[in-house]
């Protein structure tokens, strides 16, 4: 080998500069004329191995992305260990009973059953309004978006059984539909169908939420007064309160799969939001029990206040909060260690229990007071 230009010849490294810049030029050179056949080629026709290098580009954008999807939920908050009261609504009615929480946490609806009316609750402000409803209003489910509150009543003779809709924007009622006997609690499934359980008729009717039409109705044992459904929407909980069962139901095929045997009287259900577990209230025994969605198996049971009614999972699925009607308690379960947390205070001849969708506030329908208590379910 020769001298080179600087008379000598280079060291090592520029050595390997130079053989490097040659082999990226012939690289260059080797991805233009590829380039040039590839254009070539995309005016004969599409080339047949480009879909997937095309697919793979299209979808990276989204993979690699750091702005979050507005779907995509924040992580629940976490729940205490034991709610604190911090306050008392007064002003909804005569007998408050089924209540819900509007999405934005701001509005809380409240079926009264002595006064004939649905009430509205400013969260922050307390300021109340009612709404007459048709009949007895007794239970309350509301829509995904919050648009519509869907309103079980029958009188205290059975008669009038209907489901009042309620537009919340307008705060109208925009029709009533009549049901089978004694509707107790509506629950909306994740396809937003209407479940309405119906006491006295041992089944569960199904309504289009637009239409209102009623598409299916659902045989279970007698009788049934709440539902509740997992996340992936597939199973539907029905807790059969006079036969001691809690119903497992298909809801692509609305087929009964189990009726699994639980404590005396199941009053109310609840779902876990992993999905995994299922708490049942048995009225008559002042029990509560858990059971393994997947297995139906009995996974725990805790002994609770007098008449647990109502149920509610908080958002982070460690503690569900039973209302124990006999007792003017609320009970808190903590799932996790399987053991009562805490025995709340509250008013008398509490009823229904909901939990803001921020997961930071107990409200907790006081029947004999004619109020609400609210308690402070976490951390903000």
């Amino acid at each position: 080998m020769g001298d080179t230009a600087y008379g000598k010849k280079p060291p090592h490294g520029r050595r390997r500069l130079r053989v490097a810049g040659i082999l990226l030029l012939a690289l260059v050179l080797a991805g233009g004329a590829y380039l040039g056949i590839r254009w070539t080629a995309s005016r004969n026709g599409p080339e047949p191995t480009a879909a997937p290098t095309q697919t793979a580009t299209q979808q990276q954008p989204t993979q690699s992305t750091a702005v979050p999807s507005p779907s995509v939920q924040a992580p629940a908050v976490v729940s205490l260990q034991v709610p604190s009261v911090v306050g008392t609504i007064k002003g909804v009615g005569r007998e408050p009973e089924g209540i819900a929480v509007a999405p934005d946490n701001r509005t809380v609806y409240v079926a009264d059953q002595g006064a004939k009316a649905l009430f509205f609750v400013d969260a922050t402000s307390k300021k109340v309004s009612s709404l007459p409803v048709p009949n007895t209003p007794r239970f309350l489910a509301l829509s995904k978006d919050g648009s519509r509150l869907y309103v079980s009543m029958f009188e205290n003779d059975f008669s009038a059984n209907a489901m009042a809709v309620i537009d919340t924007a307008k705060r109208t009622v925009i029709t009533s539909v009549k049901t089978g006997p004694r509707p107790f609690e509506p629950a909306i499934a994740p396809d937003g169908r209407v479940w309405l359980p119906i006491h006295n008729g041992a089944r569960v009717e199904i309504y289009n939420a637009q239409t209102l039409a009623r598409e299916s109705q659902i045989s279970v044992p007698p009788n049934p007064h709440w539902i509740d459904f997992t996340p992936d929407g597939t199973r539907a909980f029905t807790s059969d309160h006079e036969s001691s069962k809690v119903s497992v139901i298909d809801t692509t095929s609305l087929k009964v799969l189990s009726n699994i045997s639980v404590g005396r009287s199941p009053h109310s259900v609840a779902i876990t939001p992993d999905g995994k577990t299922v708490v049942v209230t048995n009225y008559d025994v002042n029990t509560v029990e858990t059971y393994d969605t997947k297995t139906l198996k009995r996974t725990q049971r805790y002994t609770v206040g007098k008449l647990p009614q109502a149920v509610m999972v908080s958002s982070d699925g460690v503690h569900a909060y039973v209302v124990n009607e006999g007792s003017d308690t609320l009970s808190v379960l903590n799932l996790k260690s399987r053991k009562v947390a805490a025995t709340v205070k509250v008013g008398d001849s509490p009823r229904v229990v909901a939990l803001s969708p921020d997961g930071l506030r107990l409200y907790v329908t006081a029947g004999r007071d004619g109020a609400i208590t609210v308690l402070k379910a976490a951390e903000n």
